[in-house]
């Protein structure tokens, strides 16, 4: 059998044209009907989605409506659950980083091999910049040694973009995979795969180690279907690993699992302390094209690149208009979820290419840029709780050699998440590194 197959839950319509005559004829593939009946509900059997079947009814049985981007679940339809070779080889040493991890690092990476010892789960609360990536290491270097399967997965797809170059560098002789809605590199039976949280409904026990970066943010902490997902795509007694920095009680309880806490970054410095403006009438302003006084100031004496986080696209992009109106030398760009040119865009930031970089939240984690700062615009507004609020100021001052830059916030009233934001920061600042 083709080796993209192994370990794999698909489709028939996933499965090359070519291999199609194996799936049907081979009986160690399970072959599972794509929806169950349970009551007024169906159940889709690739994300556990509970659909009300007055919902999702077609001519000819039902569908799922959650996962339908990944492809169209049908009652009518099987999903294909093809068993992964049973046992892999083991590999000698892989590991080509050279860099030294601090004791702190240290500690943690020791955890996670502890926890792999005992096959136990993990989870990580690190501050931002703590250099959570490199703790992994010694981890996932041991298990491909041991011959075991490792999917590193996140909510974001700018964060896998970030950490598969890195891992790539990192393990240069490991087969590995980057996938994600667009991406145009396919699965290929990799022992390393860096992937969005939507991609491992494609996947059936095929992993022994999952680690889930960005564990509670947006869409995966509150998704059932998405943790169902986690759970199908790991094997049984498979190892999770859960990185976050900024906690959630639900992983801390997960069962089985022990606990690594880092408030420090790895060069030692404190995290930055957002400034805190009141703008009245901020957002009935900009939408009339007047912008804050402290946004024309900051920019007026900018003297890095500034990232500026609005809480929605039309805000945003009314906004872009008019700070290119104003500054028109200014290099300037716009990113957001659906924006077709969102990874050239970022990459321009990483490069230096750009002064002012507009944001919806899609930015607030898990990316590093060099010696930058962030203003949120409208602070106040729900879709910046707390742990958004501490992800947007953890991407100032991330590097050894850059860690300067501000943190502003512009407000109509502070809100609980602001001050819980704040008061975490300071608290993060203030605990003992060990």
């Amino acid at each position: 059998m083709d080796e993209i197959l192994y370990g794999r839950q698909l489709l028939k319509s996933d499965i090359p044209k070519s291999l199609r005559h194996v799936v049907d004829n081979d009986k160690q593939i399970k072959k599972v009907a794509g929806m169950s009946i349970d009551g007024q509900f169906v159940v889709c059997q690739r994300c556990g989605h509970k659909n009300h079947r007055s919902q999702c009814q077609t001519s000819t049985g039902y569908y799922c409506v959650y996962c339908i981007n990944m492809g169209k679940v049908k009652s009518d339809a099987f999903l294909y659950r093809i068993p992964r070779k049973l046992k892999q080889a083991k590999r000698e040493r892989c590991c080509e980083w050279r860099g030294d991890l601090t004791k702190i690092q240290q500690r943690v990476a020791n955890d996670l091999l502890t926890a792999y010892d005992n096959q136990t789960n993990h989870f990580v609360h690190a501050v931002t910049g703590a250099g959570k990536t490199e703790m992994l290491f010694p981890l996932i270097e041991k298990a491909l040694t041991d011959g075991k399967i490792i999917g590193i997965a996140t909510p974001r797809i700018d964060v896998c973009l970030e950490l598969f170059p890195r891992l790539q560098a990192a393990f240069p002789s490991i087969k590995s995979n980057l996938l994600y809605g667009k991406s145009k590199q396919e699965f290929d039976g990799a022992s390393l795969v860096i992937c969005t949280t939507h991609q491992l409904m494609r996947f059936f026990h095929y992993f022994d180690i999952l680690v889930i970066d960005e564990a509670d943010a947006f869409p995966y902490v509150n998704s059932a279907e998405l943790q169902y997902a986690t759970k199908n795509a790991l094997v049984k007694q498979g190892m999770m690993v859960f990185l976050t920095a900024t906690s959630n009680k639900n992983l801390e309880n997960y069962q089985n699992t022990t606990r690594s806490v880092v408030s420090r970054r790895f060069h030692g410095r404190d995290l930055p302390v957002p400034n805190t403006f009141y703008c009245p009438k901020l957002s009935t302003q900009l939408r009339k094209g007047t912008l804050p006084k402290k946004l024309i100031q900051t920019i007026d004496k900018q003297t890095h690149p500034l990232i500026v986080f609005f809480p929605d696209i039309s805000l945003m992009l009314d906004s872009y208009n008019v700070l290119k109106k104003r500054w028109p030398d200014k290099k300037m760009g716009v990113v957001y979820a659906s924006s077709k040119t969102r990874e050239e865009t970022v990459e321009k930031m990483r490069r230096g290419e750009l002064d002012i970089l507009l944001s919806t939240t899609i930015l607030e984690r898990g990316v590093t840029f060099h010696c930058i700062s962030v203003m949120v615009v409208c602070a106040d507004h729900r879709v910046f709780n707390r742990a958004t609020l501490i992800q947007i100021a953890g991407r100032v001052g991330r590097s050894r050699d850059s860690a300067v830059g501000k943190v502003l916030f512009l407000h109509e009233g502070k809100t609980t998440a602001i001050k819980q934001a704040i008061k975490e920061i300071k608290q993060m600042n203030r605990r003992s590194p060990l």
